[in-house]
């Protein structure tokens, strides 16, 4: 979950300055149909369900109804700092650094539960009411369920500090240093992940005061109301937890911590990271075997390097275990290049050892390999159009502490997060998927957003990857970059589900984006992308097994956030034509013989 805290957002180490041309420049798309043919997964147009700033509850969340339907998205999460502490049984999660240390009704009230009842003592909702509420919409929506599942030891057992001061000081729900002598025991209970015999049986109506709850259970109550994940009704994934790097990390100097220090005192080390990762997804298989798990939800880069999230321009901070993962094969897998992987040993590390653990079992523990990106380059308008090319071009290289050189992370080469990621699957845990289940470039009110996500968009399909959830307003222009895919007629109309072969000849002025339907594969659909702030004059040759004659168009730039019908063709010859692009537009072209 983005933070306003040092442990997301890092600091920049250089800003570029806007730029504008004076005259209209060149740019060639190349689009081959019958290349680099791939499936997109109808899961990467998604959003995080309660990730707004508005504080609307349920469906008048992102918008309302009638908005989310607009947008035509396939997948949800409900997940976040706040989800790391969601006890289902009476509703109530713990806020950590991000107010407070506040145990409140923040997950429950926001998921459109309603306000916590506190009508019999501890049951200030009933069980699950949240995740009811949640999956409930899902269904309304017809989406896929990503729900999260705590694993990093604590929950709130009852709600302290409803409302304390925007200062914190002097409400605190635990002691302002960290430890276990510090934790008030009366108002936290365990998490255990699978129910002893000794306990009885699994319940739809947990007790609340036996110090407790069983996630098992949880996970039985979900099925027991909708249906395993085979089941059209299903909860279909599972998260396991969120982001454990900022669980507890070492301490900055302006005496920062982490999202959850208190709840989970000790200095989050990979080990601990690892054994609760698989011992959670064990209880998860063993409850429902076709639920797809997700993990481990890695807060960015930098986590993904070595599971520490702080940057203060060295590499001193360390987890203290972190010597004993730091070698090969996780480094290279023996190649002998240190950026086989661009640095991301902890993402190899994660991979071999839940490999390891499925092998153990018996039965795959890890179908996706989730991470959070939150770009450190996206400030200024002019950083924001180009940054989602870190998720994928070679060429493009950021400028940030990441791949500054002499940092020790790309050294001047590009972030290329996806078929980084790609390559370390490949090489340590085949077949499992890929998901971004939180990102943002910001910039909902400008134009610059609609470009920057309807980019981060087009590589999600073409790069493979499974599930991307946005995280944040789905409104203003962030809406505009989704309906370019998922409503661009206004009537439902979609991008079709195979990507094919589309390359710029110039990446830092535009993008381009080509898929086909498998159902009518004669017809072509482009996506692309102007990044400039003056207009851009557009080449398109496209190899194609049928002749093209015309061009439907739409698109949205300037103030306008709706996406609207553009000037079409009607006379392409040989499969090529010429197209004047708006100054920061994104047009979406539809080819029809």
């Amino acid at each position: 979950m983005r933070q306003v805290s040092v442990c997301k957002v890092l600091a920049i180490l250089f800003i570029s300055a806007e730029f504008s041309t004076s005259s209209a420049q060149n740019v060639t798309f190349s689009i081959d149909t019958q290349a680099e043919r791939k499936a997109i997964s109808p899961l990467i147009y998604g959003y995080n369900a309660y990730a707004d700033g508005s504080n609307r509850a349920g469906l008048a969340n992102q918008g309302g109804l009638a908005s989310l339907q607009g947008l035509n998205l396939r997948s949800r999460r409900l997940g976040g700092n706040n989800m790391t502490s969601y006890n289902w049984e009476n509703g109530v999660s713990n806020s950590g650094a991000d107010w407070c240390n506040s145990s409140n009704a923040g997950v429950s009230a926001m998921s459109g539960a309603g306000d916590p009842l506190q009508t019999a003592g501890l049951a200030y909702y009933a069980p699950g009411a949240a995740l009811k509420s949640f999956h409930d919409q899902s269904l309304l929506l017809g989406t896929y369920s990503l729900l999260q599942l705590p694993a990093a030891g604590k929950l709130p057992k009852d709600i302290v500090n409803l409302n304390p001061p925007s200062t914190c000081n002097g409400s605190q729900l635990w002691q302002s240093t960290a430890g276990p002598a510090n934790v008030d025991t009366a108002r936290w209970v365990d998490i255990v992940n699978d129910k002893p015999a000794a306990a009885g049986g699994l319940s739809l109506a947990p007790g609340l005061t036996d110090g407790v709850v069983y996630i098992d259970e949880e996970i039985n109550f979900l099925v027991q109301q909708y249906g395993a994940a085979a089941t059209s009704s299903g909860i279909k994934g599972y998260e396991l937890d969120n982001e454990p790097d900022l669980w507890h990390h070492w301490t900055t100097s302006s005496g920062e911590s982490g999202t959850h220090a208190n709840l989970y005192p000790q200095v989050t080390t990979v080990s601990d990271v690892l054994q609760k990762n698989i011992a959670l997804a064990k209880t998860i298989k063993r409850m429902d075997g076709g639920a797809e798990t997700y993990g481990p939800a890695i807060s960015g880069y930098l986590g993904l390097f070595s599971l520490w999230a702080i940057w203060d321009g060295s590499q001193s901070h360390q987890p203290t275990d972190w010597a004993q993962y730091n070698v090969e094969p996780y480094v290279s897998n023996g190649s002998g290049d240190r950026y086989r992987y661009n640095g991301m040993t902890m993402a190899t590390t994660y991979l071999a050892k839940m490999q390891q653990a499925s092998q153990s079992a018996g039965k795959r523990l890890l179908d996706v390999f989730s991470f959070h990106y939150y770009p450190q380059a996206s400030s200024s308008t002019t950083d924001r159009v180009q940054a989602a090319r870190s998720l994928w071009d070679a060429t493009y290289v950021e400028p940030t502490w990441i791949t500054q050189s002499g940092n020790g992370f790309t050294d001047g080469r590009g972030l290329q997060m996806l078929p980084k990621l790609q390559q370390a699957i490949t090489d340590f845990y085949p077949g499992t998927k890929l998901a971004v289940t939180e990102y943002d470039f910001g910039g909902k009110s400008d134009i610059t957003g609609a470009i920057a996500q309807a980019d981060a968009l087009g590589s999600f399909g073409r790069q493979g990857v499974y599930l991307a959830t946005y995280f944040g307003d789905a409104e203003g222009f962030i809406a505009s970059g989704f309906k370019i895919y998922r409503n661009y007629d206004g009537n439902k109309s979609v991008f079709p589900a195979t990507s094919v072969k589309a390359v710029a000849s110039n990446n830092a002025n535009a993008a381009v984006y080509a898929a086909v339907d498998s159902n009518d594969p004669n017809v072509i659909h482009v996506i692309a992308i102007n990044r400039l702030a003056s207009s851009l004059n557009s080449s398109f040759q496209l190899s194609h097994p049928v002749t093209l004659k015309s061009a439907q168009v739409w698109g949205v730039s300037g103030t306008n956030t709706a996406v609207t019908t553009r000037s079409g063709l009607n006379n392409i010859a040989q499969n090529k034509f010429s197209y004047s692009l708006p100054a920061r537009s994104v047009l979406h072209f539809v080819l029809k013989p």
